[in-house]
C-alpha cells in the first residue's frame, strides 16, 4: 500500500504526475555526474564529448516530431508505461557497454524515451490544470522534479566513486521501474478515461504544414527561442561541470555535489517564480535569468580560483530558475489546449536543438582554447540573448 503524503497541489492528480516526476527526476540525476566521464572513457578524449552529446539530440528531434504520431495512435497513459519501462530496461544495459557501437544507439533509445516521458507528463499536468492556476501548478511540478535532481547527482556521484559506475546504472533503472510501478498502482485510467482518447488529428497534421503553423505565430518563435537557450544553459552545465571537475583532479562525488547544490535555486524559487509570473508577466523574471546566468559565467570565465568558480557555476542556476517554470507557460499562452497537442511535439524540438548547440560550441572551443573559454563564449550569448528578451518578449 502506498501512504499518501499532503502535498502543495490543487488537484490530486497533479500530485501523481509530480511523484512520477520525482522519480523520473532522481533517475536521470543518478547519472550526472559519471556520464561525460564514462562517455570520454570509451571515446578516449574529452574534446569529443560534447559531440557525442550533440549527436544524441537527433533522438530528442525524432520524438519530438514523432510525438503528434504517437499521440494519435496510442493513449497517453499507455505511451508513459512503455517508455518508462523501455528507459528503465536501456539504463540497466549500459552495465554492459564497453564501446562506441554499444553506446550510440542504447543512448538514442534511452534520450528518445526520456523526452517522450518528459512530454507526456507536461501534457497532462495542463489537461488536468485550470488555465487560472497554470503558473503555480507548474512552479510545483518543477519543484517536485528538482527535488530528484537535486538528490540523485550527490547519490550517483559517491555511488560510483566507491562502487564503480554499475551499481548507479542498476538504480537509475529501479528508480524508473518504481515510477512505472506507482502511476499503475493509481490507475488514473479509472477516474480520467481521457487520458485514453487520441487527442491529435493525424489526417489535418499530413495535410497541414504544422512547422509553418507554429512558427507562423511570433509569440511561438519567441517560446521556441527561449527553450533553446534555457537547454543551451542545462547543457553547458551537464557536460562541462564533470570533465571541470575530473580536469582538477577530484572525483565523481564532488561532480555529483556540485550538481545536486545547483538544484537548491530551482527547489527554492521555481513556485514563487510561478506565482510571481502570474501576477506581473513573463518577460522579467526570464529576461532577468539570462542576465544572471551570464554575469556568473563571466566570473568563471576571468577566476583562477576552483571553488569561486564552482560557487558562480551553482549560482548561476538561480537565473535558470528564473527561466525553467516558464517556458512552457509561455508555449501555453501563445497556444489553444488542442494546438497544444498538435505542436508540443514540435516546440519540445527546441530541447534537442539547446541540445546539439551547446555541446557542439563546446567540443569546438576546447579543440583551440583552454577550459575557461567555453564559459567566456555562453557568457557573451546568454547577455545578449537576455537583453534582447527584455526588450521584445
Amino acid at each position: 500500500m502506498i501512504i499518501p503524503i499532503k502535498t502543495p497541489h490543487l488537484n490530486k492528480d497533479g500530485r501523481v504526475f509530480s511523484w512520477i516526476s520525482l522519480l523520473y527526476a532522481f533517475g536521470m540525476g543518478l547519472l550526472l555526474p559519471i556520464f561525460p566521464t564514462f562517455i570520454e572513457s570509451i571515446l578516449k578524449n574529452e574534446a569529443f564529448v560534447g559531440y557525442f552529446y550533440s549527436l544524441t539530440s537527433i533522438a530528442m528531434v525524432l520524438a519530438g516530431l514523432a510525438s503528434a504520431y504517437f499521440y494519435k495512435k496510442f493513449s497517453r497513459i499507455n505511451l508513459l508505461y512503455f517508455f518508462l519501462l523501455t528507459v528503465s530496461l536501456t539504463t540497466f544495459f549500459f552495465m554492459f557497454v564497453g564501446t562506441i557501437y554499444n553506446l550510440v544507439p542504447l543512448e538514442l533509445l534511452r534520450i528518445f524515451s526520456a523526452l517522450i516521458i518528459f512530454m507526456s507528463l507536461s501534457l497532462m499536468v495542463r489537461d488536468f490544470t485550470a488555465p487560472t492556476n497554470l503558473e503555480k501548478t507548474t512552479g510545483v511540478y518543477f519543484l517536485f522534479n528538482n527535488v530528484g535532481w537535486l538528490v540523485g547527482p550527490v547519490v550517483g556521484g559517491v555511488i560510483a566513486k566507491y562502487a564503480g559506475y554499475e551499481p548507479v546504472f542498476v538504480l537509475s533503472g529501479f528508480s524508473f521501474m518504481g515510477a512505472l510501478i506507482y502511476v499503475i498502482h493509481q490507475q488514473l485510467v479509472r477516474r480520467h478515461p481521457a487520458l485514453l482518447a487520441p487527442r491529435i488529428n493525424i489526417e489535418a497534421v499530413v495535410k497541414e504544414n504544422r512547422f509553418k503553423a507554429f512558427f507562423r505565430s511570433s509569440g511561438r518563435r519567441k517560446a521556441y527561442a527561449i527553450l533553446i537557450a534555457y537547454f543551451m544553459w542545462s547543457a553547458l552545465k551537464v557536460v562541462t561541470i564533470p570533465l571541470f571537475v575530473k580536469d582538477m583532479g577530484y572525483g565523481s562525488d564532488m561532480s555529483g555535489l556540485i550538481l545536486s547544490l545547483a538544484i537548491i535555486p530551482f527547489v527554492l524559487l521555481e513556485v514563487p517564480v510561478g506565482i510571481y509570473a502570474s501576477k506581473r508577466g513573463l518577460k522579467l523574471p526570464i529576461g532577468a535569468g539570462f542576465l544572471i546566468i551570464s554575469f556568473c559565467l563571466f566570473i568563471v570565465f576571468l577566476s583562477p580560483w576552483f571553488f569561486l568558480d564552482i560557487l558562480f557555476l551553482i549560482l548561476a542556476n538561480i537565473g535558470a530558475a528564473f527561466i525553467e517554470p516558464l517556458t512552457d507557460v509561455y508555449f501555453h499562452r501563445n497556444t489553444t489546449k488542442d494546438e497544444a497537442y498538435d505542436m508540443y511535439g514540435i516546440f519540445v524540438t527546441a530541447h534537442p536543438v539547446g541540445k546539439f548547440i551547446s555541446p557542439f560550441i563546446i567540443s569546438t572551443v576546447l579543440l583551440f582554447l583552454p577550459f575557461s573559454w567555453a564559459y567566456g563564449v555562453f557568457a557573451i550569448f546568454f547577455a545578449g540573448f537576455g537583453i534582447f528578451i527584455l526588450r521584445k518578449l
